[in-house]
């Protein structure tokens, strides 16, 4: 029996049109992580990020015989997971869930699904990345980046001194910047 797993996604897609259980299952594995980690930062809850990703992926496989790709299945499906949280944000709007932060931050944000998954890839370097400095600059940094808090504060939190804070913050960001642009080479 020949493995789907090689086949391109257009060709899997095909395949799907003619009721390939397999053709789509090779098409779930390879897209639900990387669907899933752009709405969670999108919508930051596990669960919703789950359940809008699987609305993705149910309506593909619902009107398998009614869809056609214009571009590629990668433009198709990433489209597909931005109207579906598109979606998720106007029920939770309709249920005043949405905070005014959140909704801003939609509004400003770039509309590109395909770019929201470049980004992902680039946000999971730089967490590698910030994994490898010593713990007390990782601490400085996830404080002020992750956690918004200013050099005073850490400073408080962490009972440094400011100038201790701004080295760590300075290393952190050096090895950070240094090693992210060799991905770009």
């Amino acid at each position: 029996m020949h493995t789907l797993s090689g086949e391109s996604d257009e060709v899997l897609f095909d395949l799907l049109k003619e009721d390939s259980e397999r053709a789509f299952s090779v098409l779930y594995t390879r897209y639900w992580e990387k669907l899933l980690e752009v709405a969670y930062i999108k919508l930051q809850s596990q669960e919703d990020a789950e359940e809008v990703v699987q609305q993705v992926f149910m309506r593909l496989w619902n009107s398998r015989h009614q869809t056609f790709l214009k571009y590629t299945f990668r433009t198709y499906i990433s489209a597909a997971l931005k109207y579906t949280i598109y979606a998720k944000y106007a029920e939770r709007k309709k249920r005043n869930v949405i905070s005014f932060e959140d909704e801003l931050s939609h509004n400003l944000a770039d509309n590109s699904t395909q770019h929201w998954l470049d980004f992902s890839q680039i946000r999971i370097e730089i967490e590698n990345l910030v994994a490898q400095l010593p713990e007390k600059c990782q601490m400085v940094y996830r404080l002020s980046r992750e956690e918004g808090l200013s050099t005073k504060e850490i400073s408080a939190n962490m009972d440094i001194t400011e100038k201790t804070v701004e080295g760590h913050l300075t290393k952190a960001l050096k090895h950070i910047k240094g090693n992210l642009s060799m991905l770009f080479i």
